[in-house]
């Protein structure tokens, strides 16, 4: 099974998604700087990308263009998600490439099936 790239630096939003995605046997692969998020792309094709709009230790929108720029960038499932009053991200994010972008509390909602998706795509 392929992993899920997470790119994040919220500590305690991140165990949430570790917890689901243990539950649901994904494999996760966490980037919180443009050189992990390099090291983990030299590595392996995810089978899709969750990014944090509001991470503080890397610029999301500059991630989400880098994945875009990957030879399966085009196909990659990009979902991103910020606080619901955080236009200004969830713009940026849209603008960025992100195939989904969702208020944080949509996507806490939605995780298990998110994770169960991510579960069940092809190698």
């Amino acid at each position: 099974m392929r992993p899920v790239l997470l790119v994040i630096s919220d500590l305690l939003f991140r165990s949430r998604i570790d917890d689901a995605a243990r539950h649901a046997s994904v494999p996760l692969r966490v980037a919180k700087s443009m050189d992990q998020l390099e090291r983990h792309l030299g590595k392996e094709t995810p089978s899709m990308a969750i990014v944090d709009l509001e991470t503080d230790t890397i610029d999301a929108s500059a991630a989400i263009r880098r994945l875009r720029a990957t030879p399966h960038g085009e196909s990659l499932p990009i979902l991103a998600y910020a606080g619901h009053t955080n236009i200004d991200a969830i713009k940026a994010g849209r603008e960025a490439g992100a195939g989904v972008v969702l208020a944080r509390s949509a996507f806490a909602a939605q995780l298990p099936a998110i994770l169960a998706r991510a579960a069940a795509s092809p190698e």
